[in-house]
């Protein structure tokens, strides 16, 4: 009997200090558990969201189209992105533009750097840029703008330029049609050309 009486006692013992052992062990968990830091639990919380969408564009895009008097333009980059303040405007790396006039022959610009402005239909290309036509001319200047809509090209700052004439220096140029002739294009150098007249042996 009082075998049985001790193995009585050890059953009610456990069934009163197992549980009790187990509230103890979850109780320690919560004290020694480290509390949780909303701002650490997502590693990635510091993306610049706004600088990703910034950087976006396109690699090697091309732009082109024919005017009403059929000049083909077409722009090309080896990199485009979003402008930052303005949704129409885009800046890229090593731009070129390249007109072909009718029977006129063919003009190309390059430049290092540009932005391209879709409402308005203006390309320019900076950063130290030049023009070379088919005819033999090569201009250089730091800027160049060009309408890919009406097939325009000009420079506002200083313009060095060398052909089968010479060389000249002015302070800017414009590519633009003959008045009352939609088909002939005229170079017309403006704000005080200085010319080197270089004669053909």
């Amino acid at each position: 009997m009082d075998r049985a009486d001790k193995y009585s006692r050890l059953v009610l013992w456990l069934k009163v200090a197992l549980p009790l052992a187990a509230l103890g062990i979850l109780s320690t968990l919560f004290f020694v558990a480290e509390s949780l830091n909303p701002d650490a639990a997502i590693p990635y919380a510091e993306v610049d969201v706004e600088r990703i969408l910034r950087e976006q564009g396109m690699t090697r895009p091309t732009f082109g189209g024919i005017t009403n008097d059929g000049v083909q333009v077409a722009l090309s980059a080896d990199s485009v992105r979003p402008g930052a303040d303005r949704r129409s405007q885009l800046t890229g790396d090593t731009l070129a533009a390249e007109l072909l006039i009718p029977d006129r022959g063919k003009i190309v610009i390059e430049s290092p750097l540009g932005r391209i402005d879709t409402e308005s239909g203006l390309a320019t290309l900076s950063g130290g840029s030049f023009l070379e036509s088919s005819t033999g001319y090569r201009l250089e200047s730091e800027e160049f703008v060009v309408s890919y809509r009406e097939a325009t090209v000009r420079a506002d700052q200083e313009v060095r330029a060398s052909g089968p004439a010479g060389t000249l220096v002015a302070g800017g140029m414009e590519l633009q049609r003959r008045p009352q002739d939609d088909q002939t294009y005229l170079l017309v150098f403006k704000n005080g050309v200085r010319l080197v007249y270089e004669p053909q042996p």
